[in-house]
């Protein structure tokens, strides 16, 4: 399938210990990490328990990326009822806001666990599939899966 638009590769997360020292500089301070993350990555998925916490900040993420950049919200809810949230979460993050997405995705919303297929696995996956958006959400995410994979898409030309 040809796609007529750029597929956003992002993680679940921008928030892992992890990733100091391999991704994030020794010397970053945490609350610069979506900054940095947000340089490499066009979107993040936000766990359900990060965006319905009270420290979350919207304003403050919406800060710390670039314009093009799209938050997407996981939810266990068919339906999410929460309007308080919706109306906050569209004051502070307007367009950055992309959605809602269920734990098994949405339409042209997929979530993947890298490591279940090899690279040419997931090369054929993707001439095949109608995502605009795909996240990988393993367990414990490695940047250097979600580089290789953000490297097939581009040198795909998706």
């Amino acid at each position: 399938m040809i796609h007529d638009k750029t597929i956003r590769v992002g993680a679940c997360d921008w928030d892992h210990a992890h990733w100091q020292g391999s991704f994030y500089p020794d010397d970053l301070p945490v609350d610069w990490r979506l900054t940095y993350y947000a340089n490499e990555y066009s979107a993040v998925l936000v766990p359900e328990s990060k965006w319905r916490s009270k420290e979350a900040d919207f304003e403050q993420w919406a800060d710390d990326v670039p314009e093009g950049f799209r938050f997407y919200f996981l939810t266990s809810r068919a339906d999410e009822e929460d309007g308080s949230v919706v109306s906050l979460v569209n004051i502070y993050l307007g367009d950055m806001f992309a959605g809602f997405v269920q734990p098994e995705g949405n339409d042209q919303v997929d979530l993947i666990h890298f490591e279940s297929k090899s690279l040419r696995e997931w090369k054929g996956w993707l001439q095949e599939a109608d995502s605009k958006v795909v996240f990988l959400t393993d367990e414990n995410p490695g940047i250097k899966q979600l580089s290789e994979f953000q490297s097939l898409v581009q040198l795909m030309g998706l």
